[in-house]
């Protein structure tokens, strides 16, 4: 839990970053304040007029002419106030709006430099929550909240200038009530930002399990599951709803309790000044105007809660989402900005995941020249994916310990490295855009023809012809409307189409079987062939014409050579290739079953 003087440093700190965003746009917003003020002096100009109006009637002297006059000049004040109203408007709810574009924006790009280990720490419906919820928050504490205080400030200073003036002792009487709202503000503004923080706190655990269940939704109706998704989906929406309640309780007392406050001095106005009219010491028509002032004066009492809401919503949002633009990315650029040639050396590599014990790579090395081909095998969870992410400096391998070209990764612009790959990973993503679109995702120059090429290179262009829409054909959320094999191929497209020096395939033909897969290794060995080239797999087929082969097992590298050399040496590798030929044989006798069958 935080101290109390922890949550007001808080706000103050989230406070002062609202108003440098608002100060980034200062010209608009105070151009935006200057026509407002022209609104409030046109509206303080009308009670006096309502003053002459009253006064006149009430002592016989009003003539047609001049009320004809005073009416005119109650219409021309409305219609500038209308123009200037206008103009406000359009100033300073649009610079909020662009505060809130520039935010997004930061906040997205913020997100691209942060790298995966974020990410594996951070729930995705904590970040939606940041993205609409907290920016929209701050949106309205830099837009309405800043006009309205702005508005309260000037009106309320103005309206008792000339309330002392017309009558000081009417004034202090119904100013009594004032006090009070300040010791509210105090008591109550701490209480919402609190209270603010719950809601979007649990708005997020919301989000998380609602992003979770529509992506996960055909495992869940595989299993039949949908009541007891809709049980701890029901649960999350229970507490947004309470802490939203109890949000709303403060709030529904704060209010009222401004307006009953703001009402009293009504009240008494009613009470000492009719008094006075009936004694003759003020006018019926200043009477009115003075009523007419402190009813401008309520307006910024009760905005004051409103006001305080709002900015208090606003800076805890501002807290949230500052906490990401202060998370300092743990991979950073090294210094060198050169091409290299796409030689890769491993030396002594260990490698244990950032808060974890467990060592996941323990003395890796090995060296693969420009142009060659590693494979790469061992059982699930050796470490193989995790090796080829070091390499391109997705996790920050042990400075000395990997070396491109020569140079020691640290050294490097990320973007150099990771312009060197063309990485399809085990995980197969799509984008929800057409075929063609997510081939030519990393070079969107690429022509028609280019495209056709590359799919025609991992034998999918007959099946894209075949689809109705070719290769404008949208593949959905994550490429749902395509095969797993269909998927992985598009994916290897993708990665030869940004021309990389080194190409990683990570089991990227697991769900092709074996002869898609030979024909697909046979027309990518001339595509390829002058590529540095890593090759991961679980079938040995996949990588038996590799120039070195290594075998992990437990995170370390426990046989290495070529195909040949391992079958000679007879470990690991040879037992799973005899296992394999086996598991082959059995299918081919199956199918030749069916046939003759």
């Amino acid at each position: 839990m935080k101290s109390a003087s922890q949550k007001k440093s808080i706000s103050k700190s989230s406070l002062k970053l609202l108003f440098k965003r608002i100060l980034n746009h200062k010209k608009a917003i105070g151009l935006g304040v200057v026509t407002l003020i022209i609104v409030d002096a046109m509206q303080l100009i009308v009670p006096q007029i309502f003053q002459k109006v009253i006064d006149s009637l009430a002592s016989g002297m009003a003539t047609n002419s001049l009320l004809l006059k005073l009416g005119l000049a109650i219409l021309g004040l409305y219609v500038i106030m209308g123009i200037f109203r206008f103009f406000w408007r359009y100033l300073v709810i649009g610079s909020s709006h662009r505060i809130d574009r520039n935010i997004r924006q930061e906040l997205y790009d913020h997100l691209q430099t942060l790298s995966p280990q974020y990410y594996d720490q951070t729930k995705v419906g904590d970040i939606m929550a940041h993205a609409t919820n907290d920016i929209s928050a701050v949106r309205m504490a830099t837009g309405i909240a800043t006009i309205a205080s702005f508005d309260a400030i000037f009106l309320s200073l103005s309206s008792i200038t000339i309330m002392i003036i017309m009558n000081w002792k009417l004034t202090l009487l119904t100013m009594l009530p004032l006090p009070l709202i300040a010791l509210m503000m105090l008591k109550f503004g701490a209480l919402i930002h609190t209270r603010f923080e719950s809601v979007q706190k649990a708005f997020s655990t919301l989000t998380e399990k609602a992003q979770e269940s529509l992506s996960g939704v055909r495992v869940i109706k595989a299993y039949g599951d949908e009541k007891s998704e809709d049980r701890y989906f029901s649960e999350k929406a229970e507490d947004c709803v309470l802490q939203n309640v109890k949000l709303a309780r403060i709030w529904g007392m704060f209010q009222p309790m401004i307006g009953a406050l703001a009402m009293a001095s009504m009240a008494i106005l009613l009470g000492a000044g009719g008094a006075m009219v009936v004694k003759g010491i003020i006018s019926l028509g200043e009477f009115v105007a003075f009523s007419s002032y402190l009813m401008m004066l309520i307006w910024p009492m009760i905005a004051i809660g409103w006001v305080v809401n709002l900015l208090q919503r606003g800076a805890a949002s501002m807290d949230r989402l500052q906490k990401i633009f202060t998370t300092v990315p743990d991979i950073t650029d090294g210094a060198r900005d050169i091409e290299l040639e796409p030689a890769i050396l491993v030396k002594n590599l260990s490698f244990t995941y950032p808060g974890t014990d467990m060592e996941i790579l323990n003395d890796v090395s090995f060296e693969l020249q420009a142009g060659g081909t590693l494979g790469i095998i061992g059982r699930t969870g050796s470490g193989k994916t995790t090796l080829v992410e070091l390499l391109m400096r997705l996790y920050d391998p042990p400075e000395g310990s990997i070396f491109l070209g020569g140079v020691d990764v640290h050294d490097m612009k990320l973007s150099k490295i990771r312009g060197m790959f063309g990485y399809v990973p085990q995980e197969t993503f799509l984008f929800a855009m057409s075929i063609a679109d997510n081939i030519s995702f990393g070079n969107s120059d690429m022509s028609r023809e280019g495209i056709e090429e590359l799919s025609s290179v991992v034998d999918i262009d007959t099946e894209i012809q075949d689809f109705t829409e070719g290769y404008d054909t949208m593949v959905g959320e994550r490429g749902v409307t395509l095969s797993g094999g269909q998927k992985q191929r598009v994916a290897i497209a993708r990665a030869l189409a940004v021309r990389p020096s080194i190409l990683v395939l990570d089991d990227a033909l697991s769900s092709v079987d074996t002869e898609t897969e030979a024909a697909i290794l046979s027309r990518l060995k001339k595509d390829i062939s002058d590529l540095t080239s890593i090759l991961i797999a679980h079938r040995i087929s996949t990588i038996q014409n590799a120039d070195n082969i290594i075998v992990i097992d437990d995170g370390r590298i426990v046989e290495h050579g070529t195909h040949n050399e391992l079958l000679e040496h007879d470990g690991f590798y040879a037992e799973l290739y005899r296992m394999q030929q086996l598991e082959e044989e059995a299918k081919k006798e199956e199918t030749s079953e069916g046939g003759d069958s």
